[in-house]
């Protein structure tokens, strides 16, 4: 009796076992029922923990929230009265459109506009429609009166207190993006009829409030913009892309160049680069041209949102990224800034230029690339050489410690003409002893 018992007890407990692993299965097949589908369109990001711990705050919105990823925090509320305000002006720019054709168009771009974010959405749909009106509403009413410049001056973004500069570096954060072509599909929408006194194109009028100029440049053409933050990126690209430039992508026989202060010593001169693109650095003939770069409040949150965007969306075609670690390795010491400050390349409005190689110091930590396609490889390699050749160093030691202004070039003049009168007139004396 007691096998018996045994062998039931134990097919018992084998079937017991089958149930939970049947049971288990099933769970694990409904949580994979359960997950939200990966969109190609995703371009909007949380920054990933290694590159936030860089500098928290510069990912964090100041002033006022855009898009569902830091909607609703509390610091964040007190602009909400003001979307509200800007909704109604909105709403006043045309009288052929109510509020519920601009709710049905945001309902129908709902789908899509939701697709592009890197996590879910947790807001209901009545809770996102409103959500992104208020919000698209306020970027275009802002972007409008910036241009304007015409408002009464008790505004609370442009008259008094005066935020605007505040609330554009907020609209250039990573975690704080709209879908660009909802921000164009209300401004269609509010401009369509030719009653309604049209504004530039949004996304002219977009270039006329974040980089000041109202024509586009060639790169956008074909170009589809993302978000503020991809603008902005495509507005840095060099001029000759990755494709055109780079002519070794597989090959990693190169090192960072030194820094500005040794170049310098080397006797590379530096001149500021009448190119339109930030990313346009070029080197020829011992003449390293940078584009005018000016350091501000503002900065290195901009720098860090571009380098955690590219990580995040352009990994294997960075450039911002590797603008970045090429400043980082040409700015280490005081004299480096000193030297790009003196020729006109860095502009610095932090008032101490340890600030300025600071920033940089900071923004390249956490940042990861590709060796294999580094943009300035080719760059290091020519500065590399440049800067061991004896002869250039050579010559830079004598313009520098003797022809580094007119008083040691008139010291250098009178050493040679007493040389040659010493010459002379020691040969003239060697000539009258042999007479």
């Amino acid at each position: 009796m007691s096998s018996i018992s045994y062998r039931k007890r134990k097919r018992g407990s084998v079937g017991q076992m089958e149930d939970g692993i049947h049971q288990l299965a099933n769970s694990i097949r409904k949580k994979f029922d359960e997950l939200p589908s990966l969109s190609s369109k995703c371009c909007i990001y949380k920054v990933p923990r290694p590159l936030r711990i860089v500098n928290l705050d510069a990912y964090k919105p100041c002033l006022i929230s855009v898009g569902p990823l830091h909607h609703g925090l509390r610091k964040l509320r007190l602009m909400q009265e003001q979307k509200l305000r800007y909704v109604q002006n909105f709403l006043r720019r045309n009288e052929n459109k109510t509020l519920k054709d601009y709710l049905r168009a945001i309902k129908g771009w709902e789908k899509e506009a939701r697709e592009y974010y890197i996590e879910p959405i947790n807001l209901s749909s009545i809770e996102f429609v409103e959500m992104v009106l208020l919000d698209a509403c306020f970027v275009i009413e802002f972007f409008v009166n910036w241009r304007m410049d015409t408002l009464d001056e008790n505004d609370r973004v442009f008259g008094k207190p005066s935020l605007e500069h505040v609330i554009r570096r907020d609209l250039l954060l990573i975690e704080n993006q709209l879908p660009f072509f909802v921000l164009q599909g209300l401004y269609d929408l509010v401009f369509d009829d030719v009653s309604c006194q049209r504004e530039l194109p949004f996304v002219d009028l977009t270039s006329e409030v974040l980089v000041g100029e109202a024509q586009l440049l060639k790169k956008f053409k074909g170009h589809e913009i993302l978000h503020f933050v991809d603008f902005m990126r495509t507005y840095y690209l060099p001029s000759q892309p990755r494709g055109q430039n780079y002519t070794s992508s597989q090959s990693i026989d190169w090192n960072f160049c030194p820094g500005v202060g040794d170049l310098h010593d080397a006797g590379v001169k530096f001149v500021v680069s009448k190119s339109e693109s930030m990313l346009d650095i070029k080197f020829e003939n011992g003449i390293l041209e940078i584009p005018r770069l000016e350091v501000e409040d503002h900065t290195e949150a901009l720098l860090l949102n571009l380098s955690a965007f590219e990580q995040c969306h352009y990994h294997f075609d960075s450039y911002v990224v590797d603008y970045i670690l090429l400043m980082d390795v040409l700015i280490t010491t005081l004299k480096d800034v000193d030297i790009l400050i003196s020729s006109g390349i860095v502009s610095n409005a932090l008032g101490n230029n340890d600030d300025v190689a600071r920033v940089f110091n900071t923004i390249c930590r956490e940042a990861t690339y590709d060796a294999s396609r580094f943009y300035y490889a080719n760059l290091c390699r020519r500065l590399t050489a440049y800067s061991q050749t004896r002869w250039n160093r050579w010559k830079a030691t004598l313009k520098h410690d003797y022809f580094s202004n007119p008083w040691t070039i008139i010291s250098v003049v009178a050493a040679i003409v007493l040389l040659i009168l010493t010459v002379v007139q020691t040969y003239c004396c060697i000539v009258s002893l042999k007479r």
